[in-house]
């Protein structure tokens, strides 16, 4: 079985972290455009970037660089820069995003300096760049990021969307999630599969079948319908191999169904070859930053009780593709 990828996070040091953020802090109205990252990211982008680059020590930064083209499908931050006073975790799925400026310049900044363009999708998360994972009082038993009382199993997010090398950003299944940590005083991991130890555990006979486009895949809970209804999509691949020659999975229980008779029984054997295997638990917590490639990653969550409404498990997830000139 292949080794599975370290899970030792960068740590920032605080002398680090603290100037980074003065720095992050004092980004002014103008620079920003006035605007938030959903109405235009490029400065987000670019002045996180920067400031990051003028802070973090040199063998971080040439870690990011180094990350673009490694094997290993995440990599872990801690101790990044963190707002200058506490900011209630929403109870509604969503926030004022101008008083998150520190976060969104740490976030948007490391996506910049890996090489990745953030993408939203009209269907989910009313088309916003960032979704607060956080519990939602009308959402706790929905398999969804605003849940919290039932368990995720093994999944990758946005299943249902396009595979194919060169399909439009908008259309396409995210190349990357990546992670902000607000807070986590639950103490709430998010336990990850690589793909390459479930190809392995696989009988050669079931991965040929998942190889071969007869599945079906629906929308997950989180698609509201906007933008022309949920999307569904026939006649696919659930595995398949990426331009540069990993494996690449779509899964969601009970969203993907077998076309065929073959179809249907290599899926019982791989989701049977799933509920034998155990992942490695990742905890992002205040200041935490954690991406990893959706197509060559399974994740799961635990159900958990929330701490009281505003204290609660909060992260911001944005999802990533590479740019052109960085694959």
């Amino acid at each position: 079985m292949p080794d599975i990828p370290p899970t030792c996070p960068i740590r920032v040091s605080d002398a680090v972290r603290d100037a980074a953020a003065a720095a992050l802090g004092a980004v002014t109205e103008t620079e920003l455009g006035q605007a938030v990252p959903d109405t235009c990211v490029r400065p987000y982008l670019e002045h996180g970037a920067k400031h990051l680059r003028n802070h973090l020590p040199c063998e971080v930064l040439e870690a990011l660089a180094d990350w673009r083209h490694a094997s290993t499908p995440w990599l872990n931050f801690t101790n990044l820069p963190e707002p200058d006073r506490p900011v209630p975790t929403p109870q509604d799925g969503f926030s004022d995003e101008a008083v998150l400026q520190v976060p969104n310049l740490v976030q948007f900044g490391l996506l910049h300096l890996l090489g990745m363009t953030p993408v939203a999708y009209v269907w989910e998360n009313a088309g916003r760049l960032i979704r607060n994972v956080a519990p939602h009082p009308e959402a706790a038993r929905t398999a969804t990021s605003w849940g919290h009382a039932r368990h995720l199993g093994w999944h990758t997010d946005d299943s249902v969307l396009d595979h194919r090398a060169g399909a439009a950003a908008s259309m396409a299944i995210p190349h990357f999630l990546s992670f902000y940590g607000m807070r986590n005083s639950e103490g709430i991991p998010t336990e990850l599969l690589p793909l390459d130890t479930v190809v392995a555990a696989l009988p050669a006979q079931v991965a040929v079948e998942l190889r071969r486009p007869q599945f079906a895949v629906s929308a997950p809970e989180s698609y509201t319908g906007a933008g022309g209804g949920r999307p569904q999509r026939t006649d696919v691949p659930v595995l398949w191999t990426l331009p540069d020659g990993h494996d690449a999975l779509r899964y969601g229980p009970g969203r993907v169904t077998g076309q065929t008779a073959w179809a249907r029984a290599a899926l019982r054997s791989f989701e049977e070859c799933l509920a034998g295997l155990t992942g490695v638990p990742v905890t992002v917590e205040a200041g935490g930053f954690h991406i990893f490639d959706n197509r060559r990653v399974m994740h799961r969550r635990v159900s958990f009780d929330p701490a009281p409404p505003g204290r609660a498990r909060w992260l911001r997830r944005c999802y990533a593709m590479r740019r052109a000139a960085a694959r």
